[in-house]
C-alpha cells in the first residue's frame, strides 16, 4: 500500500512539473532486498581439523626448536670469540702505538646472574671477562705493593668486556694454557693490585664483585712476555653448561692461539 501511495505521488508531481515546462527523469523504485536471517550458520572447522592443524605445529616446532637453539649457542660463541679478539688486538696495537707494556687480565669472579658458578676446581667463579690495563711506567707515591715497594699505576684502556651470558674460558689446562698454565707449571691467579679496581663492576646490588685474574703482557715491539720455548699458547671458550670429557673439546668451541714472538692471533672453530 506504502508503495502505491509513493508511485501515485509521483506521477502526479512529475505530470505537474511537465505541464510547467521542466524536462524530468524518472528512475525506477525497487524494493528493498530481502534481508538474510541472522540465525543461518557459518561453516567452521572441525574438531578433526582442529587436530591435524594442531598435530602439524607439533612436528614443525619439534623440528624448529632445536635448530634454533644451536643457531644460538653459536651465535653466543662467535660474539664471544669477537670480544676476545678485539681486546688482544687492542692491546697489542696500544702497546706499538705508545711504546709502553699493556697487560691483558682474564678476569675470574663468581657471576650473580650465573646460576651455580662454579669452576671446575670447585671454587666460586669462572673466567667471565677479559680487562686491559697499561703500564704507565708510573709508580703510586702512598700506596705499597705486597713486597712493601711504591705499587705501579696500571690505566684501563678500555672497560672490561663481558663475555655472554653462559660462555666462559675454559679451565680445562690442556684446552686454556693461557689462564691454566703449561703441564707442570700451572698458573696461579692474581689478586687485585693495591692501585687496580678492587672489584669486578658487575653485581646484584651494585657495590662489585671480588674477582681474581690471569695476566699476560705485549711489549712495545708487539711481542709478549710468553716463553716460546715452553709450549703452545692458547685459550679455548665453551658453553658452562658443556662438560670436558678426556680433555677433549666439547661441540661447541672457539680456541684462540696467540704467537708468543709476534703476538699475532689463530683461531680454531669447528666447520671453520
Amino acid at each position: 500500500m506504502r508503495r502505491a501511495i509513493l508511485f501515485d505521488f509521483r506521477k502526479f508531481t512529475v505530470a505537474k512539473l511537465q505541464k510547467t515546462g521542466i524536462n524530468v527523469i524518472t528512475l525506477p523504485i525497487f524494493p528493498h532486498p530481502p534481508m538474510k536471517n541472522s540465525s543461518s550458520r557459518i561453516p567452521g572447522f572441525s574438531l578433526i581439523e582442529l587436530m591435524v592443524v594442531m598435530m602439524i605445529i607439533g612436528i614443525i616446532a619439534a623440528f624448529a626448536v632445536p635448530a634454533a637453539s644451536t643457531i644460538l649457542r653459536g651465535s653466543l660463541m662467535n660474539q664471544a670469540a669477537q670480544i676476545i679478539t678485539d681486546q688482544l688486538t687492542t692491546a697489542r696495537q696500544v702497546a706499538l702505538a705508545k711504546n709502553h707494556q699493556v697487560e691483558v687480565r682474564f678476569i675470574r669472579f663468581a657471576d650473580p646472574e650465573t646460576p651455580n658458578d662454579v669452576g671446575s676446581d670447585g671454587q666460586p667463579g669462572n673466567f667471565h671477562a677479559i680487562w686491559v690495563f697499561e703500564d704507565t711506567g708510573t709508580f703510586s707515591p702512598t700506596v705499597l705493593d705486597a713486597n712493601g715497594n711504591p705499587a705501579p699505576i696500571m690505566a684501563p684502556v678500555d672497560k672490561p668486556q663481558l663475555l655472554p651470558q653462559a660462555i666462559i674460558l675454559s679451565m680445562n689446562q690442556t684446552l686454556s694454557t693461557l689462564v691454566m698454565g703449561q703441564s707442570g707449571a700451572p698458573i696461579t691467579p692474581q689478586q687485585p693490585l693495591a692501585t687496580d679496581p678492587q672489584t669486578y663492576p658487575r653485581s646484584t646490588n651494585g657495590a662489585g664483585t671480588p674477582y681474581t685474574y690471569v695476566p699476560f703482557r705485549y711489549r712495545f715491539d708487539g711481542s709478549t712476555n710468553l716463553l716460546p720455548q715452553t709450549s703452545l699458547w692458547y685459550v679455548t671458550l665453551q658453553n658452562i653448561n658443556d662438560q670436558i670429557q678426556n680433555n677433549l673439546p666439547p661441540a661447541n668451541f672457539v680456541t684462540i692461539l696467540v704467537d708468543p714472538v709476534g703476538g699475532t692471533l689463530r683461531f680454531f672453530r669447528p666447520g671453520v
